[in-house]
């Protein structure tokens, strides 16, 4: 089944550019113009990914990233000509998954949306594991969905393939520098590594019983974090 994408961006040159770009990559391509078009059209579709513009004519797009954030999972790309770290970091914790900025080389936006369309696909091994239990925690690989207590806890795509990756590594110390090449796949500059504290912010906020006093992922100062074995 092909993967549906929706672009939301006021200019529609770039919305044609990006929807011929998409289409011969065999993607189901939506368009929007408006804030208001693009948060109901990812309401009434079921969509894989969104690819959100922050200058928007009706509604700034970081308000639209959080909103769609409350109501769904879907991963979400923002592209933008704002390229200063406060807007990254507000995106980031708004619930957006990368972040690339105007203008956007066509190889770039089509690998950033590979990456996180794979990323959020479920494993047939991890399928196969099923259910697994981490501390209070219990994730299901298949569905990538995470329960605590019996309820369901809304988490992101990024932060459940962090806390994946936080599982596999429990009793490790990690750098900065080597979870963003591991999880973003970029070499490490400031705004990469402030996402990533944006990032196990939110998780913790999330999964921990005490986020300011946090037991399962720990801050080593001047490093990055170790998890809880």
């Amino acid at each position: 089944m092909e993967k549906v994408i929706l672009v939301v961006d006021d200019d529609p040159e770039i919305l044609e550019i990006i929807r011929l770009l998409l289409s011969l990559e065999k993607y189901t391509v939506l368009t929007a113009s408006t804030g208001m078009e693009g948060i109901a059209k990812a309401r009434g579709n079921n969509i894989d990914l969104i690819v959100l513009d922050l200058n928007l004519p009706d509604v700034d797009g970081q308000q639209i990233c959080r909103l769609v954030r409350k109501e769904k999972d879907v991963p979400i790309l923002i592209l933008s000509a704002r390229d200063n770290v406060s807007d990254k970091v507000i995106c980031l914790e708004y619930g957006a998954d990368d972040y690339l900025t105007k203008p956007f080389e066509n190889i770039e936006l089509t690998a950033r949306i590979k990456a996180i369309l794979r990323r959020t696909e479920p494993s047939a091994e991890a399928c196969q594991e099923g259910v697994i239990q981490f501390f209070h925690i219990s994730i299901d690989q298949c569905d990538r969905t995470v329960h605590i207590g019996g309820e369901k806890i809304n988490i992101t795509p990024k932060e459940f393939e962090l806390l994946m990756y936080f599982y596999d590594k429990r009793g490790q110390v990690l750098s900065r520098d080597e979870i963003v090449k591991d999880i973003w796949g970029k070499n490490t500059v400031y705004s990469w590594s402030r996402s990533l504290d944006v990032h196990v912010k939110n998780l913790r906020q999330k999964i921990e019983t005490n986020p300011k006093n946090p037991d399962i992922i720990k801050t080593v100062s001047g490093v990055g974090y170790k998890v809880k074995k």
